[in-house]
């Protein structure tokens, strides 16, 4: 458990949070440099402007990757009960064996970091040189390699290290009586059970709901309003990443019924409720990437919405088709660029649902073995597998779009609030499209291969497999 080879996807997480951070740092730099060699003046307020949403979204990234990490962390130690358990039974202690996991999580972090930075820092330099080649950037000195790199890397390592310390609380929870016991996940029961977790999600869900009602009422005095609108809309959500084992679970009972004639599906939707904990770390990281995009697509969806509405009513012939169509392309190539931005988030989360639905497939092998051993043939029993995965990536990308469109229509709204007028949520169906059909084939890509490599293991030895 504490070498680094078990963790390489925490690694990966990592490096792509400071690729992306360090990029975000480098950025606001260049442009100020750009624009003081074109002679613009007063780029003091230009580059503040662009550190804070250079931060914002780093933030982001950093949040997305704290919960990934710390799901792979806890994934790869239900997997290791047993081992832990004997570990515990020759005297080791929780404790010891805690502080051994988060040492490794730093030397994850620091790795991945020091990576992300050189990585970063290259494409950074590679991207302003065809910049500045094809005439689109001033022919100029630029900071590439400026002293604010030193923050993201700090960041990230903290985050994993922090990430590592949350997956490894159940380590102090395994007794050496489990060393006896085949059980790798708890029941639904026991799951649900946790009251202290209960109790946290349900106040930061409700303390989040306040928030973003108090800017809803303000909204109509000040646009400012959006800042404990956004507040709460981050509370709320934490309150979600919390409850995931209350909130999951309810979403993937109902779209486990479709299908639920056919016995491979209902084994699948059954398998994904038999171990909820392991379905809600695989789903939640997704339920994060599509709740990020389909906000912001929401948002910018209803500014474009609401500026069409107020152009046409002026009526005194500006508003030509022309400039009609200006404007859309205009939110087309904002929407795509935040859209890239914010994307790179999800492409982390993405990793952590790959990665948490290959370990899950790969810790069953026993039950893969048995079910062969009882008649399923393997065709059945890679159904079942794909089967369950896109259950679990439909449930997700159920919940995200809910909780998008609701934060996006939030956040819209309070911004535009004192315009006296209620407007409703404008989903961009281009958005949805991309997030629904990448989600499913995520969905098959990270179950094939792991189901690849269960099924060639013979059955009898799978069965003999701790």
């Amino acid at each position: 458990m504490s070498g680094l080879r078990a963790f390489a996807p925490t690694v990966l997480v990592a490096a792509l949070g400071t690729t992306f951070g360090s990029a975000l740092v480098i950025a606001p730099g260049v442009v100020t440099q750009a624009m003081a060699a074109a002679g613009l003046s007063d780029l003091g307020p230009v580059r503040a402007i662009l550190a804070v949403i250079g931060w914002l979204f780093l933030g982001i990234a950093l949040y997305v990757g704290a919960i990934v990490t710390a799901n792979t962390c806890a994934t790869l130690i239900a997997g290791q009960t047993r081992i832990i358990a004997l570990q515990r039974l020759v005297g080791a202690t929780g404790a010891t064996l805690r502080a051994r996991i988060t040492r490794t999580g730093l030397l994850v972090g620091a790795l991945g970091g020091a990576i992300g930075v050189v990585v970063g820092t290259g494409l950074s330099v590679v991207f302003v040189a065809v910049l500045r080649g094809n005439g689109f950037l001033p022919d100029t000195a630029y900071t590439l390699v400026p002293w604010e790199l030193v923050l993201p890397l700090v960041a990230v390592v903290l985050a994993t290290w922090g990430a590592f310390a949350a997956g490894s609380r159940r380590v102090l929870t395994v007794t050496p009586l489990q060393a006896l016991s085949s059980s790798v996940e708890p029941a639904h029961e026991d799951v649900r059970s946790g009251t202290a977790r209960k109790v946290w999600a349900i106040l930061l869900m409700a303390a989040g709901a306040l928030l973003m009602l108090l800017g809803l009422g303000v909204s109509v005095s000040s646009p400012f309003a959006v800042l404990p609108a956004a507040l709460g809309g981050f509370v709320s959500f934490a309150g979600v990443a919390v409850g995931a084992t209350i909130v999951m679970p309810p979403v993937l009972q109902l779209i486990g019924r479709i299908g639920s004639r056919d016995p491979v599906v209902l084994l699948a939707g059954r398998n994904a409720m038999r171990a909820p904990g392991r379905a809600s770390r695989a789903t939640i990281g997704l339920v994060i990437g599509v709740t990020l995009l389909v906000t912001f697509a929401v948002a910018l969806g209803i500014m474009q919405h609401v500026l069409e509405q107020q152009l046409s009513a002026m009526d005194d012939g500006t508003m030509t088709p022309e400039v009609l169509q200006a404007q859309r392309d205009f939110f087309v190539q904002l929407n795509t660029v935040v859209g890239v931005i914010v994307g790179f988030s999800a492409v982390i989360a993405a990793v952590g649902v790959v990665n948490a639905l290959a370990l899950g497939v790969l810790q069953r092998r026993r039950e893969l073995g048995l079910l062969r051993v009882l008649g399923l043939t393997g065709a059945q029993v890679r159904r079942m597998i794909v089967t369950e995965a896109v259950q679990m990536v439909v449930a997700a990308v159920v919940t995200g779009l809910v909780l998008g469109t609701c934060y996006g229509w939030v956040g819209g709204q309070t911004l535009l609030g004192s315009i006296g007028t209620v407007v409703p949520p404008v989903l961009p169906l281009g958005t949805v499209a991309v997030v629904v059909v990448g989600a499913l084939v995520l969905a098959v890509v990270a179950t094939v291969a792991p189901v690849r490599r269960a099924m060639r293991v013979p059955p009898t030895e799978a069965l003999a497999v701790d």
